[in-house]
């Protein structure tokens, strides 16, 4: 069985334990039995979506490929990958009183995930990809977050900076 993925995508291939795959650019798409990529690409080949913006989904997705795959999952990173869920859900009341606007679904999957809460109306600060390229005319704090080029391959790695991102940017309420 002929497995492609994305560069994005490739870690949780690996932590999910599977080997026999190709990388390949999303415009390299094609010639492939399964195609596992980032829910939003779009194959014209048989596709598993994955999704990775929080630690929640990282884990959900290893999951999902070790049990369509039969795999023997990477224990040590995925108690690495549990351990950021426990964290992050040991600060989620922390951080539910602090609304904040978001101009991203992969930021509001992220934003959520930390206990925050999204509101249009009335927040504290905005939070915005780095492709961002509106104006943003708001007397309001504006976070920049790290998008797909200016990020580290890792996921774990990924996912954490940009979680310690919003954890250290954002006026939480203690």
């Amino acid at each position: 069985m002929k497995i492609i993925t994305t560069p994005m995508c490739e870690d949780v291939l690996k932590i999910a334990g599977l080997d026999n795959y190709t990388v390949v650019k999303p415009s390299e798409i094609k010639n492939a039995d399964v195609a596992i990529l980032l829910s939003e690409t779009q194959s014209d080949i048989p596709k598993i979506s994955v999704k990775l913006n929080t630690f929640t989904q990282v884990y959900e997705s290893v999951l999902k490929i070790q049990k369509e795959f039969d795999t023997t999952i990477n224990q040590s990173q995925v108690d690495v990958i549990k351990n950021y869920i426990d964290i992050n859900n040991e600060k989620k009341d922390n951080r539910k009183n602090t609304k904040v606007k978001v101009y991203s679904n992969f930021l509001r999957d992220t934003l959520i995930d930390m206990g925050f809460t999204i509101d249009d109306a009335d927040y504290e600060c905005i939070v915005v990809p780095d492709y961002w390229n509106n104006d943003i005319d708001e007397d309001k704090k504006v976070i920049t977050v790290p998008s797909h080029k200016n990020v580290s391959r890792s996921i774990i790695e990924r996912v954490k900076e940009r979680y310690d991102l919003l954890e250290r940017e954002i006026c939480t309420k203690q």
